[in-house]
């Protein structure tokens, strides 16, 4: 019943159908030449990192003292 009910609907439904525009079913132009492909730098603006060697403890900044006024948790 529900078979018989879906082809007879989809039947008339498709014969409502609007018929695509023309430029929607139409082959594409084989003919058609596009715009020139350009490689482009994948690097450009980007910054070298290179590894370096470790610093000493001197070169390391100074600690805030705990206590006192502050916001913090102690």
């Amino acid at each position: 019943m529900y078979k018989r009910l879906l082809i007879l609907s989809s039947a008339v439904l498709s014969g409502c159908a609007v018929p695509p525009p023309e430029w929607v079913v139409a082959p594409a132009d084989p003919q058609w030449r596009g715009p020139p492909i350009q490689a482009a730098d994948v690097t450009l603006g980007t910054q070298t990192f290179r590894p370096v060697e470790p610093r000493g403890w001197g070169n390391m900044p100074p600690q805030v003292q705990k206590g006192g006024s502050g916001g913090g948790h102690e």
